[in-house]
């Protein structure tokens, strides 16, 4: 029977590949439905998966399924040694990644190896991040270095509206300095709203796209300030409920974070802000607001906290309604449709990615193979599509 051919792999490959994402032995015994001996031996070499049994390796452990028949093991280091990668929020300092999230990370590494490879091959030269900062500086000075960075002004802010363009704006210009921002489409955001890598060049923001555009908005900024003070982190809570229970780096990335997005001068020169103060608080006056800035309401409900406007108790009691209204909605809301694949890759691996690996294959620097591998396995024909999106 052909479930039964054997396939002659190399035990090291095995090995190899399996501890690429820290996966364990137990795990992956419990997915191919055998005894962890069974597992052993195939690593050892004292017996040989099936030709499908390598095939569902293959899949599980997210390589190539001709590595395994490599004479020795590829020269690729492991993945979650190369970053000093952690959470914040609630949850401690250490915590246990899924499988999921440990294969984001490694693609988005692999992206970036793949950027820095077409610029070399482009002869092109990756722009080094033009902002650094620390905690000791003025958050006005840093305040105001990521909104030149970013190109914001209120009379810009003002044209978006949404959140969604405010968004895309902000990205577009990071873009501008090689910044790589992906997005996930896979993970659980109560694991991982935001995530960022330091790099001097060519540094990482991913967001979640399972999050609302406005909660991504914040997310990109908050990730920002880890990227400005060269502080690479998981984050699985950007938003300011509970937020007592963060750290106190991470509080200060919300607090500048919020400040980017809507800054003290000009909030308090808001016409909505003399309303509030002459007839009281009101969700009008804020949603106001947040259009003005293209934000959140809970960011602009914040802000009135900043500028004593409202009090903490009054802050977290909003804070909470607000929470349980977005909660409702959600649960009303029609699940989103089929997403295009062109539209589906393009989101994950954004703009400059994108432009970049379809401008190598146009140049004949990558087949057309690599091109679709590079671009999350997209098909050939559906190329003019991605381009149409981000040219």
């Amino acid at each position: 029977m052909a479930n039964a051919i054997p396939a002659i792999v190399t035990p090291e490959v095995l090995r190899w590949a399996r501890e690429l994402d820290s996966i364990s032995i137990e795990d992956i015994a419990k997915k191919m439905k055998v005894s962890t001996e069974r597992v052993q031996q195939w690593e050892n070499g004292e017996a040989y998966p099936t030709l499908n049994q390598a095939k569902e390796l293959a899949k599980q452990y997210r390589v190539p399924f001709v590595y395994f028949f490599l004479p020795d093991t590829p020269r690729k280091k492991k993945r979650l040694e190369k970053t000093d990668y952690r959470t914040f929020g609630n949850i401690g300092d250490q915590f246990s990644m899924t499988r999921e999230l440990r294969w984001l990370l490694r693609d988005v590494e692999d992206r970036r190896d793949t950027m820095l490879l077409l610029y070399k091959e482009d002869n092109r030269v990756p722009c080094s991040f033009p902002v650094e900062a620390d905690k000791t500086e003025s958050e006005q000075a840093i305040v105001e270095a990521v909104r030149n960075l970013l190109n914001l002004t209120i009379e810009k802010q003002r044209t978006f509206r949404k959140a969604d363009k405010a968004l895309a704006h902000c990205i577009r210009e990071l873009e501008k300095y090689d910044v790589l921002v992906f997005q996930a489409s896979k993970i659980d955001p109560k694991e991982m709203r935001g995530l960022s890598i330091s790099y001097e060049e060519m540094p990482i923001i991913v967001l979640n796209r399972k999050d609302e555009p406005s909660s991504r908005l914040f997310t990109l900024c908050h990730e920002l300030v880890h990227i400005v003070t060269r502080t690479s982190g998981i984050c699985n809570n950007t938003s300011f409920i509970e937020a007592t229970s963060q750290n106190e780096f991470e509080l200060w990335c919300n607090r500048i974070a919020g400040q980017i997005l809507v800054p003290i001068d000009q909030i308090v020169s808001h016409s909505a802000i003399t309303q509030i103060k002459k007839f009281g608080f009101d969700d009008s006056y804020v949603n106001a607001i947040a259009r003005d800035f293209a934000v959140s309401r809970e960011v602009i409900l914040h802000r009135l906290w900043d500028i004593k406007l409202i009090d903490e108790k009054f802050y977290y009691d909003t804070l909470h309604r607000y929470s349980e209204e977005y909660q409702a909605y959600k649960a009303n809301k029609k699940k989103d449709g089929f997403l295009p694949p062109a539209m589906d890759t393009g989101t994950q691996v954004g703009k400059l990615y994108a432009r970049t690996v379809l401008s190598a294959f146009h140049t004949d620097l990558i087949s057309p193979r690599d091109a679709s591998g590079f671009l999350l396995n997209l098909k050939v024909q559906s190329f003019s599509k991605l381009e149409g999106w981000c040219f």
